[in-house]
């Protein structure tokens, strides 16, 4: 019997296990519904975001299935969006909830025990973003209470929901992650700097890889920032991958990290120095890591922020005409470029020391470009005429130089040689005084 009874039990089992639907139909039913719109975003999930229809007083949508059940719900009214997790068991195949919306804040939600959680939670995060905001100077304790809050408050609504293992891993990796969150903006709040802070956040938080190693941590924007950080050696580039491959075992999680790592490395590298060995210490890095090969790309285009180099090509640069102007027209000069835009308060504040500049300087080798990075034109223009510009304004309308300068904020200025060749990266601007002007009258 026993013989018999074992392959029936087994394929009962199988029949028994819930089917994963390739769609859900989900139903939103609100008090405030005029001139509202709601999306749900697919989580962990390469699908795109869907708009939900209202119809007959109800927002109805048809989405294919999030690879982990969760999604975004998010509903925009006028200036107001308010944004939602919400959850639908991959093997269910519909949903239904009613939201009622305040004047402002979170909103409350009538449907399953899973999504009553989550906006529970939700609450609990706003509540407590609100309070640590408050703090004033001497309130560290108070913000240790609330940093430590955030888990023992996702525990008691877990307790008090009952809800599903899925939405119970989701509350608590986001209320470690609203935790790690919290402290960088703790220091900011209390003006502390993090070193001068009477407890780390290592003292009062758990270790990220004893909290994040999970798919569930992966859905989370921030989770590779949290990891990069907590990585003791994090500035060498094969300590940080190696050490992420050690203590996670996700992969999806891995991947993610491994790609911010990477990111970072583009972005904070140092172009001016060891150009080439920062190059094949990224390629070797992929190889053995698998990195997708675009950074190294990145990386490549970044040659033009290297002390004589030439201009970067391809760099489209237009005057206030249309006209577009290559860079050789000014070869034979030295050419002190200003990096600006109509946007940046800082930018304004060189516009009349520039000028000013230009009509002292007495070395007829320099000429100014000033270069405007606006994303439209009409502002640039605008902004021109305001502030009487004059001389040689350019506009690069794809904002494509300053990555190919790996420029990490402006007003940014260089110096380029009468071979168009890059003579200096990162020069003194205008308002840095007497140097400036010492070292263009010296150019010859």
């Amino acid at each position: 019997m026993k013989k018999t009874l074992f392959p029936i039990l087994a394929l009962s089992l199988v029949c028994c296990t819930p089917q994963r639907q390739d769609t859900q139909h989900i139903t939103i039913t609100t008090d405030d519904a005029a001139d509202r719109k709601i999306t749900l975003v697919p989580m962990g999930s390469r699908e795109n975001s869907v708009d939900m229809t209202l119809e007959d007083g109800a927002y109805r949508a048809t989405v294919n299935t999030s690879e982990t059940g969760f999604y975004n719900l998010v509903s925009v009214k006028g200036s107001y969006q308010v944004i939602v997790p919400y959850y639908v068991p991959v093997s269910k195949g519909e949903s239904t909830a009613h939201l009622t919306f305040g004047e402002v804040g979170v909103p409350s939600i009538e449907s399953d025990k899973d999504n009553n959680a989550l906006i529970a939670y939700t609450t609990t995060y706003a509540d407590n973003s609100r309070a640590m905001w408050k703090l004033s100077k001497d309130d560290t304790e108070a913000g240790r209470a609330l940093l430590e809050g955030y888990a023992t408050k996702a525990d008691s609504i877990i307790s008090l929901y009952h809800c599903s293992k899925p939405v119970a891993e989701y509350i608590r990796t986001w209320a470690y992650i609203n935790a790690c969150e919290g402290y960088n903006s703790l220091t900011r709040i209390l003006g502390i700097p993090a070193k001068d802070m009477p407890y780390s956040r290592e003292e009062i938080l758990p270790e990220p890889h004893t909290m994040l190693n999970t798919s569930t941590a992966s859905l989370f924007p921030s989770t590779p920032n949290i990891i990069y950080s907590s990585i003791p050696n994090k500035n060498d580039l094969d300590s940080a991958l190696t050490y992420v491959e050690q203590y996670y075992t996700d992969t999806t999680l891995v991947k993610k990290t491994k790609e911010t790592i990477a990111s970072v490395y583009v972005s904070r590298y140092n172009y001016r120095n060891d150009f080439d060995k920062g190059l094949e210490r990224l390629q070797s890095a992929t190889e053995r890591y698998g990195l997708d090969p675009r950074h190294a790309e990145d990386f490549a285009k970044h040659r033009s922020a290297v002390p004589g180099q030439p201009f970067p090509d391809g760099i489209v640069l237009q005057d206030r005409d249309g006209n577009i102007i290559d860079f050789s027209t000014f070869r034979g000069k030295y050419v002190y470029i200003d990096m600006w835009a109509s946007w940046c308060v800082p930018c304004l504040r060189e516009v009349p020391v520039l000028q000013e500049l230009e009509k002292k300087l007495k070395n007829k080798k320099v000429t100014f470009v000033s270069i405007s990075i606006d994303a439209n034109k009409e502002v640039w223009l605008k902004k021109m005429d305001e502030k009487n510009m004059h001389g040689h304004q350019l506009w690069n309308p794809e904002g494509t130089l300053g990555k190919a300068l790996n420029v990490k904020g402006i007003p940014f200025f260089a110096i380029y040689d009468p071979d168009g060749n890059l003579y200096m990266h990162g020069a003194p601007r205008p308002s840095q005084g007497p140097g400036l002007v010492e070292l263009l009258e010296g150019l010859k």
